[in-house]
């Protein structure tokens, strides 16, 4: 496993994840919904950021996030404390 990233770096990169993702959904996709998100948003993660843990317990940790409003700096927080307590 590599470094841990600070929460500023994951909330940066969910972003960045969520404008490829929205292209993937339109160009690929078609505008369909994509039941595997979490799993999509771990690789392009764990691709920038480095295997700071696993791509399943990474999808699982996405998952888990089920505020709306204000998602992304909810995620990286969640994401944040779990890779603490790990």
């Amino acid at each position: 496993m590599k470094k841990r990233p600070a929460q500023d770096q994951l909330l940066t990169t969910l972003i960045s994840a969520a404008r490829a993702h929205h292209e993937f959904q339109t160009n690929i996709l078609g505008g369909g919904r994509h039941a595997q998100w979490a799993g999509w948003y771990a690789a392009y993660v764990l691709g920038r950021l480095g295997d700071f843990t696993t791509p399943s317990q990474l999808t699982r940790w996405l998952e888990e996030v089920t505020e709306e409003k204000g998602w992304f700096k909810s995620a990286a927080a969640h994401i944040a404390l779990k890779i603490t307590d790990n």
